[in-house]
């Protein structure tokens, strides 16, 4: 007799290293769950009076703000009649995947709310695009690079909270490192290259490391030229997430003077993409670029 089938997967297609990220798996649970909601007909409210769970629980779990323990995903997925063992099994290991701690929650402290959501989902994206008009990106700077900007900002900080900060700036680079790292396209400024952060020794350095990152095949970086980003009309930092999962929605994050905006709103990520692609498209080529970099460094 012929082996049985296993049963088709849950999810669009597997996940591979997003599994190791809780916060996208959080998200990608929820969907799914909304998903199988939506299917059997049910609002959130009829589950949580029909599983007498609290009031608005049901949301907070689809929206990934809330972690999903192992008997109420059981629960949920008998309601929505998800019996196919290996499915729900599937789901139920992803779940507890999804209750680890995450890294970067050692770095609360430290850690705004708001900046918080692109922390958590960076390292689980294909891509990371991001555009930026006063800074190097922080995925691409070095440590005393870092620290001036830091140092540079609002108030005063002690000296343990700025090294915290540089320190949790270094440890999202490292995601950069890993087999599955995301592909990063940064398109910066023609600006950020004439300020000198930090003085010109550590200028010089962030020039230098920005000249080797080029090197990496994942790592693309573009300048745009003044006269660009005044046509594009852009005015503040973007970043974008291009997900390889359907089971994950693109997402990107924009930042304002004192806080930020991070939204999943397929508009608003169409936006911005289409600001970004045209960013790109008018940027110097990488390798004009790599030749505006040497020439600014020479200058130093």
């Amino acid at each position: 007799m012929a082996a049985a089938e296993p049963s088709p997967s849950l999810f669009v297609r597997p996940l591979g290293a997003v599994e190791n990220n809780p916060t996208a798996l959080r998200v990608i649970l929820g969907g799914k769950l909304r998903e199988l909601r939506l299917s059997s007909g049910l609002d959130p409210s009829d589950v949580d009076t029909k599983l007498g769970f609290s009031r608005s629980k049901t949301s907070r779990i689809e929206l990934g703000r809330h972690g999903c323990k192992p008997a109420d995903a059981q629960a949920l997925l008998d309601l929505y009649g998800v019996t196919e063992a290996d499915q729900v099994a599937e789901f139920l290991r992803l779940v507890q995947q999804s209750r680890q701690s995450d890294w970067w929650r050692s770095f609360s402290d430290v850690l705004s709310d708001f900046f918080t959501p692109l922390v958590a989902l960076e390292g689980a994206a294909a891509t990371i695009r991001t555009y930026e008009p006063f800074y190097v990106p922080g995925l691409l700077q070095t440590p005393a690079y870092t620290r001036a900007v830091i140092q540079s900002g609002p108030g005063h900080l002690l000296t343990h909270d700025v090294q915290r900060r540089v320190d949790l700036r270094q440890e999202r680079q490292r995601q950069l490192d890993q087999p599955e790292a995301p592909r990063l396209w940064a398109v910066i400024d023609e600006s950020v290259l004439m300020r000198t952060v930090g003085g010109p020794q550590v200028m010089r350095a962030q020039l230098e490391h920005l000249i080797a990152m080029m090197e990496r095949p994942r790592v693309t970086l573009q300048i745009a030229p003044l006269d660009v980003t005044a046509a594009v009309g852009v005015g503040t930092g973007v970043t974008y997430l291009r997900f390889a999962l359907g089971d994950l929605k693109d997402a990107v994050y924009i930042e304002h003077l004192t806080d930020s905006t991070f939204s999943q709103k397929p508009q608003v990520v169409e936006q911005y993409r289409d600001m970004l692609d045209r960013l790109g498209a008018c940027a110097l080529t990488p390798n004009d670029s790599l030749a505006a970099l040497h020439e600014r460094l020479s200058a130093l």
